[in-house]
């Protein structure tokens, strides 16, 4: 499996390491800093990420959390489908 890891803070103020603490080595790793209410697609690194699952770089995605994918319900989803249609296993850490 080719593997990613994803990883969201809203402002520049906040740290990355507590989502970092359980990356594997041979995880790509895309970080954002950008609100949550920001739908995953429209992230810089989410697009870059869905670039590379297209692209068949990546089969393989963990997050700290669930909610580092989307704010919203809605927005969860459509990215759990997204990552299911493209064969995709996502590993959730919380």
């Amino acid at each position: 499996m080719k593997k990613a890891r994803y990883n969201r803070i809203s402002s520049p103020n906040q740290k990355l390491e507590r989502q970092l603490v359980r990356n594997h080595p041979d995880e790509l790793i895309y970080n954002d800093v950008v609100s949550g209410a920001v739908a995953f697609k429209e992230r810089e690194k989410g697009q870059e990420l869905m670039k590379a699952i297209e692209e068949g770089t990546i089969d393989f995605v963990s997050v700290a959390a669930v909610d580092r994918l989307g704010r919203n319900l809605y927005d969860v989803i459509t990215t759990l489908e997204y990552f299911t249609d493209n064969g995709v296993v996502l590993r959730v850490d919380n």
